[in-house]
């Protein structure tokens, strides 16, 4: 019974461990370093931003090329989680990026989504400049909400009071009443 057991449980185990292989697939062997000019490349790359012990953001990329001479990392298919003083998370995606390994600033285009709890926003290029916590995106915007879109030429976001500016031909549209 013993025995029995034991292989119940090792081929568990083993189901498992081959449906995680299965479902996530062999990583993507990158580009070698000699020929795209980096320093080193790297697949499934993740680094944490902090500051006073407190997590800023964590960023993922299926793969990063790093180059030494000016402190860059180049990302393939990033994914950003940042942290609000309140506590809230947003996330933003992009097909690619760049990361100043420095100043821990992040530029992502192609394809780019920040979802916040609220809302999602969609455009093609986003600046994220991590001393002042700002999102800049300078490209055409578009801001889907429960109830609510707004489009717009450029805009920004200050994550730290939440608060976002837009310019150029601004539109918006609102399902429900917004006064009682």
């Amino acid at each position: 019974m013993l025995l029995l057991g034991i292989f119940l449980v090792t081929g568990i185990l083993a189901g498992i461990f081959f449906n995680y292989r299965y479902w996530t697939g062999p990583a993507e062997k990158p580009v070698p370093p000699e020929e795209t000019g980096a320093t080193l490349t790297i697949t499934r790359f993740e680094h944490t931003a902090m500051k006073d012990g407190e997590t800023h953001w964590t960023l993922k990329a299926d793969s990063a090329k790093l180059f030494s001479e000016n402190r860059k990392a180049g990302l393939h298919h990033v994914e950003t989680e940042f942290f609000t003083d309140d506590g809230e998370r947003i996330r933003m995606r992009a097909d690619k990026g760049e990361m100043d390994m420095t100043a821990k600033n992040i530029r992502a285009w192609n394809h780019v989504v920040v979802t916040h709890p609220e809302y999602r926003l969609t455009t093609e290029t986003l600046n994220y400049h991590y001393d002042s916590r700002i999102m800049i995106i300078d490209a055409p915007l578009e801001i889907a909400g429960d109830g609510m879109l707004f489009r717009a030429d450029s805009g920004y976001f200050e994550m730290d009071s939440q608060t976002a500016r837009f310019e150029g031909n601004v539109e918006g549209w609102f399902n429900e009443t917004i006064l009682p």
